[in-house]
């Protein structure tokens, strides 16, 4: 029987990115004389990058231009990550195990190929997964399931016979919307209402998605 292919999102999920760039998101607006707000940054969160743009410029236009808060916002980012990406909890055993078990893995992420692929790489997760398929790489974003049904042909697969995991709302619903099975485990938000009327399953960490889906053993 062949084996389902496996998908996962990358930040939030795999990296824990997102609590790096939700405190250099502090930092920056601080320097910039402006509330802290990390309410706008969750908002944010699992949307595409000119979605995220639209929302923080609004938020910054009275002390800053997007152009100049982006820029010392990423510059805080890089400086964090130089110094190390943490890796969520439990994301490389099921890695390890998915690898050694003989699973297509791949990632589909809306950040940039290039830097997903770096930051996986830093991270020592890259030589478990397959390919990469960031943001670059399509034309709709999430919610869009064009991502997952990108990644699931990069494995030679149909979305169908794939299993996705994915932290956020928004990917939740392009991982569903694609006819993956999918696993939620949540971050940094919650599930809304909406998403978890979905019926996929939601569960606490990695490895509980991961043992729930057949994938590996307690």
């Amino acid at each position: 029987m062949k084996r389902p292919g496996v998908i996962f999102d990358m930040d939030g999920l795999l990296l824990d990115t997102e609590r790096i760039c939700l405190e250099a998101f502090v930092q920056t607006r601080r320097a910039f004389s402006l509330p802290e707000s990390p309410e706008v940054y969750l908002s944010c969160v699992g949307l595409h990058a000119s979605a995220c743009s639209e929302i923080i410029a609004q938020s910054v236009r009275e002390k800053a231009t997007l152009k100049d808060f982006n820029r010392a916002w990423d510059a805080r980012i890089e400086d964090a990550m130089r110094r190390g990406i943490p890796v969520k909890p439990g994301a490389l055993d099921v890695l390890e195990t998915l690898s050694g078990h003989g699973y297509p893995v791949a990632v589909a992420t809306s950040t940039r190929t290039e830097t997903a692929s770096q930051r996986l790489e830093a991270s020592g997760l890259l030589k478990y997964i397959q390919t990469v398929v960031g943001g670059d790489h399509v034309t709709r974003p999430k919610p869009d399931p064009e991502a997952y049904i990108a990644a699931a042909a990069s494995l030679g697969y149909n979305a169908e016979d794939c299993i996705a995991f994915e932290d956020t709302d928004t990917g939740v619903r392009a991982a569903v919307a694609s006819g993956a099975r999918t696993v939620q485990v949540p971050d940094l938000v919650p599930p809304s209402a909406d998403v978890i009327a979905l019926g996929h399953l939601i569960v606490p960490t990695l490895i509980e998605g991961a043992v729930s889906m057949g994938l590996m053993t307690d």
